[in-house]
Order: structure tokens, then C-alpha cells, then sequence
């Protein structure tokens, strides 16, 4: 993940915060790698996950989020 603009912290205290032009990596299947907007202003960042489509996912269980390969889905599997 890089910041494109804005300033992101992982939320749990103790915190660093991530400026544009930062990067960080979250081990696969951490389901903890949660950001918050710390700026003023709209934060964007890139995601960048794994080359195999196909089982690349990512879950957002803070915002009933889960990103697949065939969509943006709810805990309960309805489309976001």
C-alpha cells in the first residue's frame, strides 16, 4: 500500500502515521491492516495485492467491506 495524498495511521494507538510517497506492507492474512484518514483533506492510497487474481482479497472488517476478485461484497455476502 503507498499514500498518493493525505496522511493514513493504523488506528490502534501508538501509531505511524504514513505521508505520500510512503509504503507499507501488511503480512497475508492479517485481517488487521486497517487505516484511518489522519489529514484534513481526502486521503488516497494504492493497494497493491497479489499477482494471482483470482485468490487475491482483501477484508475491511471495520467497514463490513470484502474486496474479491469478483467484487466489493458485505460480511453477509450482499454487493457493497
Amino acid at each position: 500500500m503507498c499514500v498518493l495524498e493525505g496522511e493514513v495511521g493504523d488506528g490502534r494507538g501508538g501509531e505511524e502515521i504514513l505521508r505520500a510517497g510512503d509504503c507499507a506492507a501488511f503480512r497475508a492474512g492479517d485481517s488487521d491492516g486497517h487505516l484511518q484518514n489522519r489529514s484534513q483533506v481526502r486521503a488516497r492510497v494504492l493497494e497493491i495485492g497479489s499477482a494471482n487474481l483470482r485468490d487475491d482479497e482483501a477484508q475491511y472488517p471495520d467497514f463490513d467491506l470484502h474486496a474479491t476478485a469478483s467484487g466489493y461484497f458485505r460480511k453477509d455476502g450482499t454487493p457493497y
